[in-house]
């Protein structure tokens, strides 16, 4: 007899084929960012934009100011039905874990100097994790396979949430733009806890994004 919770699980999986969320990322990238001008589509029809700068022009950067994540106003935000405040909520989320990951490699200077990068985020979007569908597909035996086959093969896991952001990168003391990127993230569909709420995905998004962000800005500099 297959158990209310498989039988959820099976019903899941097999929505996991629904069409994706359209997403005007996909067309341009966000409209009142400030690098958007700049930025070239990585990938026609993804949300992944990029400019960036040649490597040299960053070895000179020691220190890192993280401004607070600031919650994207735009026409084409894109958040799901979720609230002011959880938004801001997220930002901070955000802001935290960066200054936290990046301060163990980059001292944070109490105002800038000629070796200071001033980082940028933008929360662009979120959606929501539907908690305990999301959980489902996760800890049954059928729902770990495919999670499993997803997380090696780098996709997203089913019905759990994403944020949307943007990253800007600037020499602190000019203002001069190094770097500018828009991206998608989910947690790895084997990270079961970041089913449970959206909170909890966020939660996770940004402890994987500042890490990230930390080995890229060490990789750019040549800190180590």
């Amino acid at each position: 007899m297959i158990s209310s919770l498989s039988r959820l699980a099976l019903s899941a999986v097999v929505l996991t084929t629904a069409s994706p969320l359209l997403a005007q990322t996909k067309d341009h990238a966000p409209t009142s960012l400030q690098s958007a001008r700049r930025m070239a589509q990585d990938k026609p029809g993804t949300e992944s934009w990029t400019y960036v700068q040649p490597k040299e022009r960053f070895a000179k950067y020691r220190t890192v100011i993280v401004e607070p994540t600031v919650v994207y106003r735009g026409p084409d935000a894109q958040f799901d039905g979720i609230e002011p405040a959880d938004r801001a909520k997220y930002a901070t989320m955000i802001t935290d874990a960066l200054r936290e990951e990046i301060g163990k490699s980059f001292p944070a200077p109490a105002k800038a100097q000629a070796d200071t990068l001033r980082l940028r985020v933008t929360l662009i979007g979120a959606n929501k994790t539907k908690g305990g569908i999301a959980t489902a597909t996760r800890v049954t035996p059928l729902g770990f396979a495919s999670s499993a086959l997803k997380s090696a093969m780098g996709k997203t896991g089913s019905f759990t949430g994403s944020l949307l952001y943007a990253v800007e990168l600037y020499d602190a003391r000019t203002n001069e733009l190094l770097l500018g990127a828009v991206r998608r993230r989910t947690p790895d569909p084997l990270d079961v806890p970041a089913t449970l709420s959206t909170t909890d995905t966020v939660k996770s998004v940004a402890r994987e994004f500042a890490d990230g962000a930390r080995k890229r800005l060490e990789d750019l500099t040549g800190v180590r």
